[in-house]
């Protein structure tokens, strides 16, 4: 547990026994650390009574009212909340409910310690594999959710993004945050200009990236950088250039054939990624081999196709569209008072 669990833990949990005094705690709130994770949660927000969004975030306090949203801020003092987190530190008292889930599939990164999870009532994993890992790890408050972020596309709610009119072939480059140590974006950003001259080209980045990475790609006046949701633009590619994001395991459910990138291996790297993207993807280690891979994978795009659906079938147990109802049975099983 961070240090500010601790340190707030004696003042929060004092404030909140008081106002339970007075007033009965009954609220369920979602918290929210970045935009990201409403992705996740709005589609299990559907089949529960409307919560209250919570953050601790400036940037997206902001963002979430530009989106027509009218979240509050901490700290609050409910009787439970939903997270797409391991965040428990922000709500530091016994009393408070938690329930928590992935803000992005399965576990890219090796797990953090058990103990940040120990404090929540229910933690729900995408997958038995990723279960499997979790108790493995230490979890004790596993269940199996799903991934409720695809469930729209799955039902076929959500339209692409509009086509540019040239008839370039569409790619997708993806790249998890450089100071994680598993981020290959130095190999690639020098050669978008270039590339941009016969392809389409796309460019997603984990949050955390350097501004500095970002900036130089905004300054791109050939390609298209997409902020915060990449999904329809994994949809709409016809192939994604990947490291060790988790977004590799939305390629795999969309069937998108798969370049990545043979990386040293970083702290929290997990062996079993490298292992299926040996499998699922073309595997490139020099920037010199990337022209050639990525016209092998426009001419033989199902070259990997049996790989990437087994790797999925590990990532999600179920690619049905019914994730966020699964994911919300378990909710209100702990709090049946926000069913519909």
């Amino acid at each position: 547990m961070v240090l500010s669990y601790y340190l707030l833990k004696p003042f929060y949990s004092a404030c909140w026994r008081v106002l339970n005094l007075f007033v009965k705690r009954s609220e369920t709130v979602f918290y929210c650390h970045t935009p990201i994770d409403m992705q996740n949660w709005l589609p299990v927000q559907e089949h529960l009574q409307p919560l209250r969004i919570v953050t601790d975030k400036p940037a997206t306090y902001r963002d979430l009212k530009a989106e027509g949203f009218n979240p509050g801020r901490l700290p609050c003092f409910p009787k439970a909340v939903l997270m797409c987190r391991v965040a428990a530190h922000k709500f530091p008292s016994a009393k408070v409910i938690k329930i928590g889930m992935r803000h992005g599939p399965y576990h890219f990164k090796r797990f953090t310690s058990a103990k940040h999870y120990a404090p929540f009532s229910l933690y729900l994993f995408t997958s038995e594999a990723d279960l499997k890992q979790a108790r493995k790890a230490g979890v004790r408050c596993g269940e199996i959710g799903g991934y409720p972020k695809l469930d729209p596309w799955l039902k076929g709610r959500i339209s692409l993004p509009p086509n540019p009119a040239s008839n370039k072939a569409k790619i997708l480059f993806t790249s998890t945050y450089d100071g994680s140590g598993m981020s290959a974006i130095e190999h690639w950003l020098p050669l978008l200009p270039r590339l941009a001259e016969s392809y389409e080209i796309y460019v997603s980045l984990h949050p955390w990236m350097s501004a500095g990475y970002v900036e130089q790609i905004k300054a791109m006046p050939a390609v298209h950088y997409v902020a915060d949701r990449p999904l329809p633009y994994i949809a709409l590619a016809d192939l994604v250039i990947v490291d060790s994001s988790s977004i590799i395991a939305e390629c795999c459910a969309l069937d998108k054939p798969l370049i990545s990138w043979k990386l040293p291996e970083a702290p929290r790297s997990v062996a079993q990624i490298t292992e299926i993207l040996e499998q699922a993807s073309i595997r490139i280690s020099h920037p010199s081999e990337l022209s050639a891979a990525i016209e092998r994978c426009l001419q033989n795009p199902h070259e990997h196709q049996q790989a990437r659906q087994n790797a999925a079938a590990i990532f999600f147990d179920k690619l049905d569209g019914e994730a966020s109802k699964r994911t919300a049975k378990h909710i209100i099983k702990l709090l049946p008072e926000i069913g519909l």
